[in-house]
């Protein structure tokens, strides 16, 4: 509802689970409904999250920055990153991605 009025939609970050749902929420407004956003940090890690979640149909899609258990991770935590400090540990530059047969990406 809250929504309807806007040309675009701006997905921050933030750390913990912590809005992540309301979040999904906003991405699949904007999906469904042809709103350009854009998702900083956390913002666009639960876009993967919504995608794989309603399109792909992977119920248990999430983060493991999110969820160090998640079923069906589809972004990850970075080995290389703090566990202990937050900010300042965004995504930056290039980063080898090694993608598996018979995987879904």
């Amino acid at each position: 509802k809250e929504l309807r009025c806007c040309h675009g939609i701006l997905i921050p970050g933030g750390f913990g689970a912590r809005g992540v749902q309301g979040k999904i929420l906003a991405v699949q407004y904007a999906r469904l409904n042809k709103v350009p956003f854009f998702g900083i940090c956390l913002g666009m890690q639960v876009s993967v999250i919504e995608y794989a979640r309603n399109v792909l149909h992977m119920e248990d899609a999430n983060s493991t920055e999110i969820d160090q258990h998640a079923e069906s991770p589809v972004v990850i935590f970075m080995p290389e990153g703090s566990k202990t400090h937050m900010g300042g540990t965004m995504r930056l530059g290039s980063r080898q991605t090694n993608i598996e047969e018979k995987s879904l990406a």
